[in-house]
């Protein structure tokens, strides 16, 4: 049978087809470490021996991620990982504190086991794609000492590899306010990575929210002299 039209017709035929008695049997988590943050991601097994994968990485925590999984993953096993729009409501009927993340990554596995089991790729199930390709810029490689030098030569190998976009956090552990000192030692990296890169690569300063208003439209505008992206 050829999946070729909407998503909702697609699943009527689907169970026309094939009496859906598949059931959720167990749900786990896998945590994979990276010297920056863990990933931590959820397996949904089922009754007819497809499992799905999702994620439920957020910020740094893992535990919390991994045992929020834990402790709802009681609420979906038996039920059919295909009717995944009644589980997600369902989860979120019954958690009055909304742990997204974890409802999140298993409505992702639900998905990718309705994939695998009608052979086609999940874009495919939600409408299509519409690139071939997509732009990445580079994260997280600027491990190592806090120098200027060191984020220039760190820059240029990841150019070296072909990115075009570099996002990355000069600012260490400041917050709320930069003292002028500060401010020129940042100053320093930025543009040790602009002279490494050129300017034909896009940079894109990453604050994580560590600074009070006044200071974030301070920064702003001296930023502009490294012609950046965003920040």
């Amino acid at each position: 049978m050829e999946y070729n039209y909407s998503y909702k017709r697609w699943i009527n035929d689907y169970k026309k087809e094939k009496q859906i008695n598949m059931k959720i049997t167990d749900i786990r988590t896998v945590v994979v470490g990276n010297p920056w943050k863990n990933w931590v991601f959820v397996v949904v097994e089922t009754s007819d021996g497809i499992s799905g994968i999702g994620e439920t990485t957020g910020g740094l925590s893992t535990m919390p991620n991994k045992e929020a999984v834990e402790e709802i993953k009681h609420l979906v096993i038996g039920k059919n990982p295909l009717e995944i729009s009644n589980i997600v409501d369902e989860l979120y009927k019954a958690l009055f504190l909304k742990i997204t993340p974890a409802v999140a990554a298993i409505e992702i596995a639900c998905w990718d086991i309705l994939g695998k089991d009608l052979k086609v790729p999940i874009y495919q199930l939600l409408g299509g794609k519409v690139r071939n390709k997509v732009r990445v810029y580079a994260n997280g490689w600027y491990s190592g000492e806090r120098t200027p030098e060191n984020f220039g030569e760190r820059a240029k190998l990841i150019t070296d590899k072909g990115y075009t976009a570099l996002k990355f956090d000069p600012f260490g552990s400041e917050y709320l306010r930069l003292n002028k000192e500060s401010e020129i030692f940042i100053k320093n990296i930025i543009k040790s990575v602009r002279d490494a890169v050129g300017p034909n690569v896009e940079l894109m300063i990453e604050g994580h929210k560590r600074f009070n208003t006044v200071e974030a439209i301070k920064i702003a505008n001296w930023l502009n002299e490294f012609e950046v992206t965003w920040f």
